[in-house]
């Protein structure tokens, strides 16, 4: 049997892979295949940090924003964020453009060790609610997901992506996560996963990462 390819491939044309994403990859996953996309929130009001609510900053918005545009023909069925303010935000202009709402997950105000969630809830909190509600979508699904930088790559490896060895970095054009935590992520805030699954299978068909808004400054 025929294994199938994995791809880890990084753009910073905005044009080029929103044209990709728009056109071929969806036809890609159609039948058994299920399609992930993975945003990290933008930029935060750092005066905020340690409030229950955590906004975006006046840079934020714009990148959210930004964001919107770059993704807006895309066909999304699903939108899901982690409980934080601004993951929510992140994606909140294009659930608004299709018209989905968006699944926090652990949901704000609901109960995790005996705590009301918050933004100040453990970023890592969201990483098994919602490997397990990515996992469980019907075939065909184009779902859009804000995370944190604390588990993005958690979650990826949840969905299947191998991480690397203690130590060891990603080879290149291997699928792999350096590691499950924040403490390798990138600083940028423009970064964007695409994982194709089989959700029948453990290990994706295909992972791509892109950067949207190449020479794009947010305002100060």
């Amino acid at each position: 049997m025929a294994q199938s390819a994995w791809y880890r491939i990084t753009f910073s044309l905005v044009g080029f892979w929103a044209a990709l994403l728009t056109t071929t990859l969806p036809s890609l996953a159609q039948g058994a295949l299920a399609s992930i996309v993975i945003v990290r929130h933008p930029e935060t009001d750092a005066s905020q940090s340690d409030k229950p609510i955590v906004p975006l900053s006046t840079a934020g918005r714009a990148r959210a924003a930004l964001l919107a545009h770059t993704l807006k023909d895309l066909k999304f069925t699903h939108m899901f964020a982690s409980h934080t303010t601004r993951s929510r935000d992140a994606i909140a202009e294009l659930a608004a453009i299709h018209k989905l709402a968006i699944v926090q997950l652990p949901q704000p105000g609901s109960m995790v060790d005996g705590k009301p969630v918050t933004d100040q809830t453990s970023r890592r909190a969201p990483i098994e609610p919602l490997s397990k509600a990515l996992m469980e979508l019907p075939s065909g699904s184009v779902a859009l997901v804000g995370l944190n930088s604390e588990n993005i790559y958690a979650i990826l490896n949840r969905l299947g992506v191998p991480r690397a060895a203690e130590g060891q970095s990603c080879s290149q054009g291997s699928m792999c996560v350096p590691c499950d935590s924040n403490a390798c992520f990138p600083p940028e805030f423009d970064h964007v996963w695409y994982l194709l699954r089989n959700q029948a299978r453990k290990e994706p068909v295909a992972l791509f990462e892109f950067r949207y808004g190449a020479g794009w400054k947010a305002p100060q």
